[in-house]
């Protein structure tokens, strides 16, 4: 069966749900007294972003320069960063940088492409490994290489899809049996990001309003909104 594409959220619309969960996962991260559900609200982020990461493979006209603007996103993110924690240094600094796993799944998806197209099995095949064991040192690790290959290998299949996604994340993320209950809802919740599942199914298959203010919207919001935060944590907690 087939991906019909019924939905009622355009991309641009999952990308507002999903940066305003962020800030709320964000929060709690440098704010750990915050309320706990905001973690759980924040675990259905990258899940979304990862989707739309390959949504926006397929339908971008230079896979090269979508590519180049996630690392250059990475680069402004590392440097800023630096910046930033050397004149208000703290014991955790600022360790997010998403734009980096986002890139190497980008660049898995079109080792993938090259690999079908050209047939090249015996040199297109230690190209991916070699990128995802690089993607697994960066913040998304196993769980972005996941994400990537499950939407990217059905993404034409949203039932499928969102089978192998739920399959695939609780195989990673699920909690051993040892622990109790309470533990497991404070502590290791990451399995709770099965429950971006439904907003696969709202997606239209639409990008959104356009213009370049849209495009380069999630470029923009994401350091900024971690730099603020992390600007308030210093000046809360350290001076």
């Amino acid at each position: 069966m087939g991906n019909s594409r019924e939905g009622i959220l355009n991309g641009f619309d999952l990308k507002l749900i999903a940066a305003a969960l962020m800030v709320l996962d964000h929060v709690l991260e440098y704010f750990p007294s915050a309320p706990i559900w905001f973690g759980y609200l924040g675990r259905i982020v990258a899940p979304i972003f990862f989707y739309l990461t390959v949504e926006g493979f397929f339908h971008t006209r230079s896979r090269v320069n979508y590519m180049a603007r996630l690392f250059l996103g990475a680069a402004v993110m590392y440097v800023g960063s630096r910046i930033l924690t050397h004149f208000m240094p703290t014991p955790v600094g600022i360790p997010n940088n998403i734009f980096v796993s986002l890139g190497l799944g980008v660049a898995l998806m079109s080792a993938f492409d090259w690999t079908r197209e050209t047939g090249k099995y015996w040199t297109g095949i230690p190209m991916i490994i070699a990128i995802a064991a690089v993607s697994l040192s960066t913040e998304a690790s196993l769980y972005g290489v996941a994400m990537i290959s499950v939407f990217y290998f059905c993404r034409n299949n949203t039932k499928m899809m969102a089978i192998m996604y739920i399959a695939t994340s609780l195989m990673i993320s699920w909690p051993s049996p040892a622990l109790n209950k309470t533990h497991i809802l404070l502590y290791d919740y990451q399995w709770m990001m099965v429950f971006a599942t439904p907003f696969f199914f709202l997606y239209n298959g639409k990008r959104g309003p356009g213009g370049e203010a849209a495009k380069w919207f999630f470029y923009i919001f994401y350091p900024a909104h971690l730099w603020i935060i992390y600007v308030i944590q210093y000046f809360t907690f350290w001076v």
